[in-house]
């Protein structure tokens, strides 16, 4: 009797056992488990903080561009000597012959730099002329004090983002003083550009479709910040609204106020969660903060807590019926009992390997034979097997990524080094092309003489798509700020670019460089006539025709503001840049676009000015350490002289610059 109280003792000490056993089993399965998901959620919202600062960062760039550009349009402007000298004797006769003149300048500025506005003012800010005629007035008050910033610094003074005074919109506006050869100031011209239409499209494009995304434009003044473009939850025009702020300080803008720039966590001002990033516009008072709402951002890692939990209701639940079981059942059913632990631990590390798209696998370096889990098998679309040769390992392997692949694997085994690569696979079930990341490292086997490269493999190929998805939208907006949106071809700033270049190229070899200005004959009338949608039509249609009748590679056309346009051709001399513009202006001739002012027999046709110059002999001759781009000017104004020209001598021709030209236009314009 004693032993088997005895016996029945050691059964249920046994059980007890086993029941501490496999709860601490699930602990550390829970543990795992937990780790796990932590240092995936982890990774997870490191890739939304990154990918969301890149595209404010992306946005700050292209804002920051376009005020370099404007204010680099502003000092050519006062760096104008005719002009200034042009606006002197205005003021000094104050008749028509002066004046016209001046409108002209006023009015390329409008219609060829997509300025709103231009206007002359004199020193004290009074309102003088623009590009109708002369006007009265006197600068606003904020503009008044850039105006005699300008004076003092002698150069442009930016005003900034505005409202009102008389503008329908958010405009910004700069002051560009003129000073005459004795360095008075002489008067100054007040430029005015929409918003709406410059600035705010940077702001606007995401690499992702995102129903809470968005970038907002902040200006900081003593007050706070204010929203300085439009915004989508309200109506309420730019600079007309103010961020608010909470007495918890856990709003965006208290975070900004207290210096908090790059990535963070906040409310905005409808009470969402948000993961947003800051950054400053370099030399301006302007903050680009970009947003989204945290329940967008992070709901794949929501949908995955649930199912962390419902994974571990479902394992207390195994081990409630385990526990069950052990208490009914004895000794017999040991070994039953481990081994249905050892399945289902199996299936926990399935299934989280499955979750994490990871595999494991170990390489036996001496019989070339791989072992791995289902998971790593998947991966490489290969049937669940005991082993896989190397062949058929490599097999999947992406030809354009093999020899490296080979590479890699042999100097970890020649040199006893860790494997860290990522490359391209055709999984062999379905020929999908993924994206994997391979993590190795040496394991020996003392007892059985064995070397191994133990490690994981994951599919990494959402990681890649993402990160491609971005460096295809930084691509596509650096490419949107040099292309005109009307056209289709090259802007102004793209021009610039291409032409400081080719002329540290041409200066370098010693070769010629030309320009082609070209201009639509009349194109005001056909505007008038055929209305502006018609006239943008035509500029297409010229633009097109232009691109595809230059017949070399490296020519460049662009638009070089309003009606006309720009053909830098690399290498050409003044009698190939004129077999090309003539070329150009017959291929204009024969799209037979109707003209009923036209010159040329009631068609649209061009009126075409060409020069070709020795880039090295002018460097030469400057004895200033002048930018490619300042010595550039030259061949603009060379080419620009033989287009007036063209236009003078009756249109639909082209002229070359030479020194009988260059009087002609000179006299031409004086009168």
């Amino acid at each position: 009797m004693r032993w088997q109280i005895l016996l029945h003792k050691v059964k249920r000490h046994a059980t007890l056992g086993w029941a501490l056993l496999l709860i601490a089993a699930f602990a550390l399965m829970a543990w795992a488990l937990s780790s796990t998901y932590a240092a995936r959620e982890a990774r997870f919202r490191h890739q939304v903080e990154v990918g969301l600062n890149a595209v404010n960062q992306l946005q700050i760039g292209a804002i920051a561009a376009w005020r370099a550009h404007e204010m680099a349009e502003a000092e050519m402007l006062s760096d104008d000597d005719v002009l200034a000298t042009a606006v002197a004797q205005w003021l000094q006769q104050r008749d028509s012959a002066h004046e016209a003149p001046l409108r002209t300048r006023l009015r390329s500025l409008v219609e060829r730099l997509q300025y709103s506005s231009a206007y002359l003012v004199d020193t004290q800010g009074r309102l003088l002329l623009d590009a109708q005629g002369p006007t009265d007035g006197q600068l606003p008050a904020t503009e008044s004090i850039a105006l005699r910033q300008a004076f003092v610094q002698a150069g442009p003074a930016i005003v900034g983002l505005r409202q009102g005074d008389g503008f329908d919109s958010t405009f910004f506006s700069m002051l560009a003083p003129l000073f005459d050869a004795h360095g008075e100031a002489v008067a100054a011209i007040w430029l005015v550009m929409d918003a709406g239409t410059t600035l705010y499209p940077l702001l606007q494009g995401w690499p992702t479709t995102s129903h809470s995304g968005e970038s907002l434009l902040l200006q900081q003044d003593e007050k706070g910040l204010l929203y300085a473009s439009p915004m989508r939850q309200w109506t309420d025009a730019p600079l007309t609204r103010r961020m608010g702020t909470s007495p918890s300080r856990d709003t965006i803008a208290d975070q900004l106020m207290h210096g908090v720039r790059g990535v963070f966590y906040a409310r905005d001002d409808q009470h969402h969660s948000v993961v947003a990033t800051a950054g400053i516009v370099p030399d301006s008072h302007w903050l680009v903060v970009s947003k989204m709402d945290t329940a967008e951002a992070f709901a794949e890692v929501q949908q995955r807590n649930w199912q962390v939990l419902a994974l571990a209701a479902s394992l207390a639940l195994m081990l409630s019926g385990s526990l069950v079981l052990l208490w009914l059942r004895h000794a017999w059913q040991r070994e039953r009992m481990l081994k249905r632990d050892l399945q289902e631990h199996m299936l926990w590390l399935d299934a989280a390997q499955k979750a994490a798209f990871i595999g494991y696998y170990a390489y036996d370096i001496q019989s070339q034979t791989y072992r791995g889990s289902a998971m790593a098998f998947e991966i490489f679309g290969l049937q669940p097997a005991p082993s896989a040769t190397r062949e058929q390992w490599f097999a999947a392997v992406d030809p354009r990524d093999r020899d490296r692949v080979w590479e890699e694997n042999r100097q970890t085994i020649q040199e006893h080094k860790p494997l860290r690569m990522q490359h391209r696979i055709t999984r062999q079930n379905d020929g999908q092309l993924r994206w994997i990341e391979v993590l190795g490292d040496h394991a020996e086997d003392a007892e059985a003489h064995q070397r191994r490269i133990v490690g994981t493999i994951q599919d990494i190929t959402e990681r890649k798509h993402t990160e491609e998805a971005l460096e295809r939208y930084r691509s596509a907006l650096e490419t949107q700020v040099r292309i005109d949106p009307l056209t289709q071809v090259a802007n102004r700033l793209a021009l610039d670019e291409a032409l400081s270049q080719e002329w540290e190229r041409a200066e370098r070899s010693r070769a010629p460089l030309a320009l082609l200005m070209i201009d639509i004959d009349l194109f005001k009338a056909y505007n008038d006539h055929h209305g502006h949608q018609q006239g943008d039509e035509c500029l297409r249609h010229v633009a097109l025709t232009l691109s595809s009748a230059t017949g070399r590679a490296g020519d460049m056309v662009a638009r070089y503001g309003g009606e006309e346009f720009a053909v830098l051709l690399p290498g050409a001399t003044e009698e190939q840049a004129q077999a090309v513009g003539e070329r150009l202006r017959l291929a204009v001739r024969e799209l037979q676009m109707k003209h009923s002012q036209g010159v040329g027999g009631g068609v649209v046709t061009i009126s075409v000015g060409a020069a070709s110059v020795l880039p090295h002999a002018i460097a030469e001759e400057d004895s200033s350490s002048a930018q490619p781009l300042q010595l550039a000017a030259e061949l603009i104004r060379q080419a620009d002289a033989a287009l007036y020209a063209a236009k003078q001598r009756g249109r639909d021709q082209v002229q070359t610059w030479n020194a009988q030209t260059e009087r002609f236009a000179t006299l031409n314009r004086k009168t």
